[in-house]
């Protein structure tokens, strides 16, 4: 079935999305420790260091959200699926997975301008010593909300297909 191929690739690069970011984080991790190692013992920390870690951490967390939202490990309250039938289980899935495009879809129709912005324009925060460009967390900010909103989507689609199949052993996404 073409949602299943389509389901597969969104994983594969979600998945890729989420290495990256890992890959990124023990870079950061190595960063801080040799800013640490500077200060301590020839007292020069690393300039721009704050800036790095601060953008960066924005780029990460926005990274990992469309794995979040494939594994199924939003924060939600699951009591009234767990005690509902099947049908309505999925029927609320089907409804917080539109939220959740309404949601990340006005996160990327409202980032759109300020990153096209920051591009033309060149942005960068910091101070004179270091200057941290704003691209690179706005794109990421955009781009992923556009993936975690398709997620959403996927997987709306797929909760609409169980209920018409009626089969509950296919009632989470890999």
């Amino acid at each position: 079935m073409i949602l299943d191929t389509i389901n597969n690739i969104n994983n594969k690069f979600i998945k890729f999305l989420k290495y990256f970011a890992s890959f990124a984080l023990i870079v950061l991790g190595f960063l801080i420790l040799f800013d640490v190692v500077m200060r301590a013992f020839i007292n020069k920390p690393v300039i721009g260091v704050a800036e790095v870690i601060s953008n960066s951490i924005v780029i990460i967390a926005f990274l990992q959200l469309s794995y979040t939202i494939s594994i199924n490990a939003m924060i939600k309250s699951e009591f009234l699926i767990k005690k509902s039938n099947y049908n309505f289980s999925c029927l609320l899935e089907v409804f917080s997975s539109f939220l959740g495009i309404i949601f990340f879809g006005l996160i990327a129709y409202a980032s759109f301008e300020p990153t096209l912005n920051s591009w033309i324009r060149n942005e960068f925060e910091g101070h004179a010593s270091f200057r941290f460009p704003t691209f690179p967390v706005k794109i990421s900010i955009f781009f992923c909300s556009i993936v975690a909103a398709f997620t959403y989507f996927l997987r709306m689609l797929i909760f609409i297909l169980n209920i018409q199949i009626n089969n509950p052993n296919q009632n989470r996404i890999k």
